[in-house]
């Protein structure tokens, strides 16, 4: 097969420009979020801060609201228990919901 020169030239540049193309396609898909990825640990515990402060929020209107008897502090605390769980298992694997 007897190619050109030029016709040889322009196949090679075709062929850099898309495994370049292709190169850049793959790194960018595989990028990682740095909020998901790289936290550390005060974005964390700001988080789970912020979870307990939601929680307080939330059972002091129901107080406010259905009053202070028996079932609602045995339902109050069984939410304190489940957001202790909840923020072990965080801390854990890393896993924020």
């Amino acid at each position: 097969m007897n190619w050109k020169i030029g016709t040889l030239k322009r196949a090679v540049q075709a062929t850099f420009l898309g495994l370049s193309l292709v190169l850049g396609l793959a790194m960018t898909a595989s990028a990682q979020n740095p909020y998901w990825y790289d936290r550390n640990r005060d974005s964390l515990k700001r988080h789970q801060k912020e979870e307990q402060r939601e929680l307080k929020y939330h059972q002091r209107m129901e107080r406010e609201e259905f009053g202070n008897n028996k079932t609602l502090k045995r339902h109050q605390k069984e939410e304190q228990r489940e957001l202790k769980r909840h923020q072990k298992h965080e801390k854990r694997y890393g896993d924020i919901r």
